[in-house]
């Protein structure tokens, strides 16, 4: 709307009564100016921003542009007259009607804010804020919003497409991080020198080069393609700040309609535009950061890595007191240090990042001073190693020590980590099953290093070393390889054994995995103690023994079907291993199946696969591991229950439990003192003969 005074002399202007839905503005001083400057007919596409137009003076012969806004209140027609009241000094007064028609139509969508502004921050800081759309409708909508160039604006915004179900609502977050060729937007680059030498002469014929642009047409061609996307900037007189206003439109579509109709047939009812208004401004730095963004980069979720970020303030500012608001504590990251004053010395913020889960993190810190306010943007990212191990199964059996008085005897074995990812990974031994504990001194496994990290792609190797402190026919213990995250668990299964003699027999067992209910057995300081069987001590010395741990008696039962049955045989290592090792004679064994009337339907066989006999002998080798000695049933094969043409089934399975005894002696090797130098073993087979 433009209002001319065609007099000689000024007058006085008011819109009287105007109706909550009309505002009168004026049109900016600049937006003007550029419209006189540009001939190519390009119409503002921002008139906001001016100052109250709803009264004023217009001198002789002045044209002044006004900017009429319609806001309507609800979905109704509008028909309104606006009382325009002139004053020409203090003679006669005159009096306009400019008639209003529009039409209020009801939203499809609602906004949280009509308008926005957004933190004034210094070059090369963020700010963020987030607003709200809701879909009011009973119709899903799609929502495009359009921004303008990043290079010309420096806003970005997520998402910007998105489909609203009915009474669906999204937060849209809107993002402004001016760069230093941003603030220099308005500014002509400097051309790169001209190089040596005279420049090529133009060919006859060709068209002459186009006139260079000039500092004065650059900043309005910059300036036409920022209206033309909908913004207004301006410095102010001294340059030290920047300020743009921007109208950022919400297109709406209905969906399912893509397609079914042309532009041209596409009423409004079907589509709207919804403007949103952004207002920003980029003043001189006062306190930077750096980093300006603080990456972690990938971390192994559930560990921790500490990065500084450094304040300082600009020489000739005075000092800021620095103030930060609170982390969201899903973030996952944490500010370890207080704030403080800051001056132009550098100051720093340690700042944690603890990954929970494999994903990505990011959020921002906000900063505010007494003069200013920026964002720091903060991310990283929560990696999954790829942890392997060997033995692959985990089992690791460390042999058999010989006891000794001061318990120093050890045996070792090697446990390799290995980590199959690019990323680094952090592992701790935990002990999850513990063996026979030990009161008095270190604990019968030891790992080391029990913590440590392997770079990527790379191992480890830890240093398993077994050292008992008590006779004991075997040491089970349960190690968790902790490496935060992962799929699965891996345990690491630790065996062992212990005996006064360097020779020893065992009953047979797996060596694999293993639960809890295997090793809850009474505590070695309640089984070593004499409890009313005089026990504890030695008559003759009345030192204090540990109870044998070499049984000497074992029942080996045949189940059904079964026709194998094992004891373990093994040596130890020799007193005084690993230091000083001692001489000990060979180690050997002997099992004997002694005659009886069912002895003929058992053999033995050491180790197992050699030739089967009624006697087995031969030696071990200390340190090994044990070797299997197997006692073979064979009863009769032929059990057809028939009497001549009559079958007799139901006289299946009569028969009897049978029993056979095995005479076994261990000997050579390291013998206590004071006692025999064989070990006797006696071994009673039972099995079930069918007789019928």
């Amino acid at each position: 709307m433009t209002m001319v005074n065609e007099s000689l002399l000024p007058q006085r202007y008011v819109f009287t009564r105007l109706p909550s839905f009309l505002a009168v503005m004026q049109i900016p001083a600049d937006v003007i100016n550029e419209e006189d400057k540009d001939a190519s007919g390009v119409q503002a596409a921002v008139l906001e921003g001016g100052d109250d137009g709803a009264f004023g003076t217009l001198l002789p012969g002045e044209r002044r542009q006004l900017c009429v806004s319609y806001m309507p209140e609800a979905a109704t027609e509008m028909n309104v007259k606006m009382q325009v009241k002139a004053i020409t000094g203090k003679l006669c007064g005159r009096e306009f009607g400019i008639e209003c028609i529009g039409q209020g139509v009801a939203p499809l969508v609602t906004l949280s804010h009509s308008s926005m502004q957004l933190a004034s921050i210094p070059s090369g800081s963020v700010s963020k804020e987030s607003v709200i759309i809701s879909n009011c409708s009973k119709v899903a909508y799609t929502m495009n919003l359009v921004l303008p160039p990043s290079e010309l604006s420096g806003l970005k915004a997520s998402p910007v497409c998105i489909t609203l179900a009915p009474m669906q609502s999204q937060r849209v977050q809107l993002e402004f991080h001016p760069t230093r060729k941003y603030v220099e937007l308005l500014n002509k680059p400097e051309e790169p020198p001209a190089e040596d030498g005279e420049p090529p002469a133009a060919e006859e014929g060709a068209e002459p080069p186009p006139p260079k642009e000039t500092p004065e047409e650059h900043t309005t061609n910059v300036t036409r393609e920022i209206r033309r996307h909908g913004g207004r900037r301006w410095e102010n007189e001294e340059g030290r700040s920047i300020h743009a206003s921007w109208k950022l439109a919400f297109f709406l579509k209905p969906v399912g309609k893509t397609g079914t109709k042309s532009p041209e047939q596409t009423s409004k009812k079907d589509s709207q535009i919804v403007y949103l208004g952004l207002t920003n401004c980029v003043l001189p730095p006062i306190l930077t950061a750096a980093p300006p963004i603080l990456d972690f980069g990938e971390v192994t979720a559930q560990q921790r890595k500490i990065l500084p970020l450094t304040f300082q303030a600009e020489v000739g500012v005075e000092p800021q007191e620095l103030r930060l608001d609170a982390l969201p504590e899903s973030g996952c990251f944490t500010v370890l240090s207080a704030p403080r004053t800051v001056t132009n010395k550098p100051f720093q913020l340690m700042v944690e990042f603890h990954p929970k889960l494999v994903q990505i993190y990011q959020t921002y810190l906000q900063v505010r001073t007494q003069s200013t306010q920026f964002q720091v943007p903060f991310r990283g990212r929560g990696v999954r190693p790829v942890l392997e191990i060997e033995p692959a199964n985990g089992v690791l059996q460390l042999g058999s020590v010989t006891h000794g008085k001061d318990g120093k005897d050890q045996t070792t074995e090697k446990l390799v980590i290995r980590n199959d990812s690019q990323f680094e990974l952090k592992y701790s031994l935990e002990a999850v099953v513990a063996a026979d504990p030990n009161h008095t001194g270190p604990p019968p496994f030891t790992l080391t290093p029990s913590t440590g990290t392997v770079e990527a792609n790379g191992s480890k190797t830890v240093t398993v070393t077994f050292r008992p402190h008590r006779p004991l026919t075997v040491f089970r213990e349960k190690i968790l390889v902790n490496v935060p995250n992962q799929k699965e668990p891996t345990f690491v299964y630790l065996y062992g054994h212990c005996f006064k003699y360097q020779t020893y027999a065992l009953p047979s067992m797996d060596f694999g995995p293993f639960l809890r209910a295997k090793v809850d057995k009474p505590m070695a300081l309640v089984d070593s103690l004499s409890v009313g069987l005089g026990s504890g001590a030695n008559a003759e010395t009345g030192e204090f023994e540990f109870p044998k741990a070499q049984q000497t008696s074992y029942s080996l039962k045949f189940g059904e079907g079964e026709r194998t049955q094992y004891l373990l045989v093994g040596a130890s290592v020799p007193p005084g291993y690993p230091a000083a090792p001692q001489n000990t004679p060979a180690t050997t064994f002997e099992f004997q199946i002694l005659p009886s009337d069912y002895s003929k339907y058992f053999t033995v066989e050491a180790p197992e696969g050699s030739k089967p006999d009624k006697v087995a002998k031969g030696p071990v080798v200390p340190g090994k591991a044990p070797i299997k000695v197997a006692f073979k049933y064979a009863p009769e094969e032929n059990t057809k229950l028939m009497y001549g043409d009559v079958s007799l089934d139901l006289l299946g399975g009569i028969g009897q439990w049978i029993t056979c005894q095995v005479k076994g002696i261990l000997s050579g090797g390291f013998v206590p003192p004071g006692l025999p130098a064989t070990q006797e073993l006696t071994i009673e087979l039972r099995a079930y003969l069918q007789q019928i």
